[in-house]
C-alpha cells in the first residue's frame, strides 16, 4: 500500500510532468520553520498537496497557465520555488532573475498535433500552427521541424494550450504544438500526432525544479528536502505507473486510457545532463528567444541533487 502522503506528492509530479496547470492557491500551515512560496505549471482541479514527510511548510502555492507566466512571477519575486518547463526558466534567468535549476522531473512530453487530412510534415507548408509562446518547448519543436524539413511558409501563432486545443478542434488552425495531456486529449478526438519531441531530439529536456539563489544560499537543507520530495515522487511514478495514471484520470476527470497513454510519452527522471540543457539554451538563442548567450554553468547547481541521488541509492530497498 502506497502511503497517502507519497500519493499526493506523486500527484503533483505526475500532473506537473504532464505540463498541466493546477487551479490552487492555498495557504497550508504546519509546524515547521521552513516557509516557502512555491509555483507549479500544471492543470488540475485538486486539493492541496502536502509536504509533511519533509516537514515543509508550503506558505503559498501559486499556479499558472503557462511556464511563461510562471517565469514572470519569478521575476517579480512572488515565489521562491518553481516546477516548470526549461524554456521559461531560462528566459527568467536571462532577464536577471537569480535562480538555479537543481533537479529535473522528466524529459519529453511535447507533440505537434494536426488535422487528420495533413498526411506528412511537408503538408505543413502554408499552414497555421499554434504554440504557447516564444521560448516554450513547443515553440522550439515547431522551429526544429521547420528547419529539419526546410519548410518555408508556416505561420506560428501564440495561444495557451486550452485555446489552441479548442481552435484546432473548431478548425481555426491547422495544428498545434502541445504539451501532454492536451496532446493526448486532442488525439483522442481524431487528430493526428504528426511528430513528437522524441522524433527530433532523443533526450529533450522537460520540466525542472528551480529555486531562487537566495533560498539556496541561506537554506540549502530546505532545498535538499524539496529535491528529495521530487525524487521520491519520480520513483513512485516509475514503479506505479498504472496507479499514477488512475490518480491523474480521477483528478483531471479524463478517461484512464488518455491519462495512461499521455504519461507513457514522458520519461520520468531526475538526473540532469548539462550538455542537453546547454543544447536547449543554444537553440533558444538561435531562434531569437534570448538576447545573449548563456552558459549552462551559470544556471545549474546539481550539488544537492547528487547528494540526494547518492543517498537514494544507498537506501534503496530500505525505505526512506
Amino acid at each position: 500500500m502506497v502511503p497517502p502522503m507519497l500519493r499526493n506528492i506523486a500527484l503533483i509530479m505526475v500532473i506537473m510532468a504532464l505540463g498541466l496547470i493546477l487551479i490552487l492557491g492555498l495557504s497550508i500551515v504546519h509546524q515547521s520553520s521552513h516557509e516557502i512560496n512555491m509555483a507549479v505549471e500544471f492543470n488540475n482541479h485538486a486539493s492541496a498537496v502536502f509536504f509533511e514527510s519533509e516537514n515543509l511548510n508550503i506558505k503559498t502555492l501559486e499556479t499558472f497557465t503557462t511556464g511563461l507566466e510562471l517565469s514572470a512571477a519569478l521575476d517579480r519575486g512572488d515565489i521562491q520555488v518553481a516546477w516548470a518547463c526549461l524554456g521559461p526558466l531560462i528566459m527568467a534567468y536571462s532577464k536577471g532573475v537569480p535562480i538555479k535549476i537543481v533537479a529535473m522531473a522528466h524529459t519529453h512530453g511535447y507533440v505537434l498535433v494536426v488535422k487528420p487530412e495533413i498526411e506528412s510534415i511537408y503538408d505543413l507548408e502554408g499552414k497555421t500552427i499554434a504554440c504557447p509562446g516564444k521560448g516554450s518547448p513547443n515553440y522550439l519543436l515547431i522551429r526544429l521541424v521547420i528547419e529539419k524539413y526546410n519548410l518555408k511558409n508556416v505561420k506560428i501563432v501564440y495561444m495557451k494550450p486550452p485555446l489552441a486545443m479548442a481552435s484546432l478542434i473548431s478548425g481555426k488552425i491547422d495544428g498545434a504544438a502541445l504539451p501532454e495531456h492536451y496532446a493526448s486529449l486532442v488525439i483522442s478526438n481524431g487528430f493526428k500526432p504528426l511528430i513528437r519531441s522524441q522524433d527530433v531530439w532523443k533526450k529533450w529536456p522537460g520540466s525542472f525544479l528551480a529555486v531562487r539563489e537566495e533560498l539556496l544560499r541561506k537554506n540549502p537543507e530546505l532545498v535538499k528536502k524539496l529535491i528529495k520530495v521530487t525524487v521520491k515522487a519520480t520513483m513512485f511514478i516509475n514503479e506505479n505507473m498504472e496507479e499514477a495514471a488512475k490518480i491523474v484520470a480521477s483528478k483531471l476527470k479524463i478517461p484512464y486510457e488518455i491519462a495512461f497513454n499521455s504519461m507513457k510519452n514522458l520519461e520520468y527522471a531526475n538526473t540532469v545532463d548539462p550538455l542537453e540543457v546547454q543544447k536547449y539554451i543554444d537553440l533558444m538563442y538561435k531562434y531569437g528567444c534570448l538576447n545573449r548567450r548563456i552558459s549552462v554553468n551559470e544556471i545549474l547547481d546539481l550539488t544537492l541533487l547528487n547528494e540526494v541521488l547518492s543517498e537514494t541509492t544507498e537506501t534503496s530497498g530500505k525505505g526512506w
